[in-house]
């Protein structure tokens, strides 16, 4: 293969491929396996970089700074977590398959009642411009507050419990999802819906033939960012709402005993899991919305 070979653009490969193939279809690079290579290399890379960062500064605190207690280091943390899911390893008397299992509960109540309530204001507001003038600035406050600043008020409702911990994971959910919805159907160019109505669409048709698909990216866009603060508050809600058994309870009683080994061990599952739902199934379904909707260029 010659120099001139080697730096042919895809477009002549393309040309030179279709050209010289006797079939409808010409035989071209599998670049969806390429690209899911890349992808997954930058995502190891990004690991090894945080462990990288997170082993340097362990070595120098526990050599200069640890007096009693020293900073538990990648390996550690690691031959911790097997040993967590080796039979007879417990937490106050659950094991972590217990503890996880119960947060990824808690997780997906909270967010499915944030998904519904979050889902009708955006409808609401991106269908009509009253409602969207009106609604607005209820729902950006409501994004502006902390979600641990709702405690006394889910202490005043529900009182110590798994109510509270659902009610803080729901409260800091909705406003994403309502304000990306909200976003996406309100950004729908206008001549779309002349069009619409010309061609006899109702209003039905119009919003799932016209509105939805348009505004799918940012549909997905705000389920993810919910996702994400959901399980974000789901943890924190574990550590202070009063909850027996989950990641974030159990973090707070290691911590409490100062076997920290455990507590970031524990963080380490928490880490895993939640990026393995962001970049193994949100990331791929928000992949596959932008091909169906020509966004992005199909493998």
């Amino acid at each position: 293969m010659n120099l001139r070979t080697l730096r042919r653009s895809d477009d002549e490969f393309i040309r030179d491929a279709i050209m010289s193939s006797g079939e409808d279809e010409a035989e071209l690079p599998d670049s969806k396996a390429r690209s899911l290579s890349v992808t997954l290399l930058y995502v190891i890379a990004g690991i090894v970089i945080c462990l990288a960062v997170w082993w340097i500064f362990a070595e120098v605190y526990n050599s200069f700074a640890a007096r009693v207690i020293t900073f538990p280091t990648p390996p550690e943390c690691f031959a911790r977590v097997f040993e967590m899911f080796a039979e007879g390893f417990s937490i106050l008397g659950s094991d972590i398959g217990t503890h996880v299992l119960n947060s990824l509960r808690r997780w997906v109540e909270g967010f499915l009642i944030a998904l519904v309530i979050g889902l009708a204001i955006g409808v609401a507001m991106g269908w009509s411009s009253r409602i969207y003038r009106l609604a607005s600035v209820p729902v950006n406050i409501l994004q502006t507050i902390p979600g641990l600043a709702w405690y006394p008020v889910c202490i005043l409702m529900f009182g110590l419990g798994e109510n509270s911990a659902l009610f803080i994971i729901a409260v800091t959910a909705i406003s994403p999802i309502a304000i990306n919805v909200a976003s996406g159907l309100r950004r729908v160019p206008q001549v779309n819906l002349r069009v619409a109505q010309m061609c006899g669409k109702s209003r039905m048709d119009t919003f799932s033939e016209v509105l939805l698909p348009y505004a799918a990216i940012d549909f997905i866009n705000g389920i993810r960012i919910a996702m994400a603060n959901a399980w974000r508050m789901l943890i924190a809600a574990e550590m202070v709402v009063g909850v027996a058994v989950g990641l974030g309870y159990a973090i707070q009683i290691e911590t409490a005993y100062m076997d920290y080994v455990t507590a970031f061990a524990c963080i380490l599952i928490i880490c895993v899991i939640g990026l393995v739902i962001d970049k193994l199934i949100l990331a791929n379904v928000e992949s596959y919305a932008s091909k169906r909707l020509g966004l992005e260029a199909s493998a």
